[in-house]
């Protein structure tokens, strides 16, 4: 398992994605509603808020963490009394299940 992807939920893209251009040292590529920066194998994502329609994931700053099967580690890692909050299922980007930390925060595994 390794870090994947950070995502970063804003209502200003550009301001937010120029911080993160001075934090990590690197050149962003941007659109009107998305910036991304390569962070060492990292995808840093700055995605742009918006109103989720019903079904959709939440727009909430999360971590992304890939594995070899996402139904496996969905598995195993339910097993250990995670709090589940979204089974193996196939987005446009791959499979991914997703879990709440103790905490509340959003934590994605996706296929590698």
């Amino acid at each position: 398992m390794e870090l994947r992807e950070v995502a970063i939920f804003t209502d200003d893209v550009r301001t937010t994605a120029k911080f993160y251009e001075r934090v990590v040292g690197e050149p962003v590529v941007a659109e009107e509603s998305m910036a991304l920066f390569d962070v060492e194998g990292v995808d840093v994502l700055v995605h742009e808020t918006y109103e989720p329609a019903a079904g959709d994931l939440p727009c909430e700053d999360h971590y992304t963490f890939a594995v070899g099967d996402v139904d496996d580690a969905f598995a195993r890692l339910s097993q250990q009394d995670l709090s589940v909050y979204r089974e193996p299922a196939d987005y446009d980007w791959g499979r991914s299940a997703y879990f709440r930390d103790d905490d509340g925060r959003l934590v994605e595994i996706t296929s590698e």
